[in-house]
């Protein structure tokens, strides 16, 4: 399974590519990797909560969730954004 991210901040892209299929990828594992990959460091101090949060075809994807539950399509896009003041 293979999809691209859109890094919506920078508008930078990357494709994230999943060979295993036996292993169940959540939500959550995907934000981890997209962390890492665009070097995001979430906050938590007096300016705000920095987060990142995820859609895919007009959903706001939660984090237990896993991958491959919400049939995301073959080289589609999951758009990326930062939420502040969470």
């Amino acid at each position: 399974m293979y999809f691209h991210v859109l890094f919506a901040p920078t508008g930078e892209r990357a494709i994230y590519q999943n060979d295993k299929s036996t292993e169940k990828l959540t939500v959550k594992d995907l934000l981890e990797w997209i962390q890492q990959r665009f070097h995001f460091e979430s906050s938590s101090g007096e300016s705000g909560n920095r987060c990142l949060s995820l859609s895919y075809d007009g959903t706001e994807l939660q984090a237990q969730w896993f991958i491959e539950d919400i049939n995301i399509r073959f080289g589609a896009t999951i758009k990326c954004i930062i939420k502040e003041g969470m």
